[in-house]
C-alpha cells in the first residue's frame, strides 16, 4: 500500500510536498516497515533522479535559483547521491558562464544573406574558444547546416561544435565558461 501510494505521489510530482502526501513520506514509511525494501530504496532513487531533471529544466532555462533550490530537494532525499554533486558543480559552472548572443531575423537565415554570413564568421571567433559552449536556435536542419559553416569561417583551428534546437527567433548562443572556484 505505501509503495503504491508512492508511485502515485511521484507519478503527480509530489515528491517532498505536501508533507502528508508525498512520495518521500510513503517510501521512507515503507522503509521503516522493512528496513531492506529494495522498492523503497529504489523509489527514494527515482525521487533524486526527478530532482535531477528538473534542475537540468531549470539550467536550461537560466533559472539558478530554482535549479540550486531542486538540488537541495534532492540533497533531503539522499545527500550521497554522486549526480546531485556532478548537477551542483554544473550549476556554478553555467551561472557563472558569460552569455554571448548573436539574434538573426528570420529572413537574413533564409535568404542566407552576406550580411547574416558576416555576423556569423566575426561571431565564430567566440565559439571557438576552449571554453565556448555553442547552442543554434533555428527554424531547420538545414538553417543549422549554413549556421555552422559560416561560423566556422572564422579564424582559427578549433572545431567548433554546439546544440541545435528547432524555434525561433533565429539565434547563436555562446556560453564561456569561467574557470572552476578552489
Amino acid at each position: 500500500m505505501l509503495l503504491h501510494q508512492g508511485e502515485r505521489a511521484l507519478a503527480d510530482d509530489r515528491l517532498l510536498t505536501p508533507e502528508d502526501d508525498s512520495a518521500y513520506l510513503y517510501y521512507t514509511r515503507a522503509l521503516e516497515l522493512a528496513p531492506q525494501s529494495p522498492d523503497a530504496r529504489e523509489g527514494l532513487e527515482r525521487i533524486v533522479e526527478r530532482y535531477i531533471v528538473l534542475t537540468r529544466l531549470a539550467i536550461e532555462r537560466g533559472q539558478w535559483a530554482r535549479a540550486r533550490s531542486m538540488l537541495g530537494r534532492a540533497t533531503v532525499v539522499d545527500r550521497t547521491h554522486i549526480g546531485i554533486r556532478t548537477m551542483r558543480e554544473q550549476v556554478a559552472m553555467l551561472s557563472r558562464a558569460q552569455r554571448l548572443t548573436l539574434e538573426l531575423t528570420s529572413a537574413e537565415v533564409r535568404e542566407r544573406t552576406a550580411e547574416a554570413a558576416a555576423k556569423l564568421a566575426a561571431f565564430g571567433e567566440h565559439a571557438r574558444r576552449d571554453n565556448a559552449r555553442v547552442s543554434i536556435r533555428v527554424g531547420s536542419d538545414g538553417d543549422a547546416r549554413w549556421i555552422y559553416e559560416q561560423l566556422n569561417r572564422s579564424p582559427g583551428e578549433r572545431r567548433i561544435r554546439g546544440a541545435v534546437t528547432i524555434g525561433w527567433p533565429p539565434m547563436v548562443t555562446v556560453l564561456l565558461l569561467a574557470p572552476p572556484e578552489d
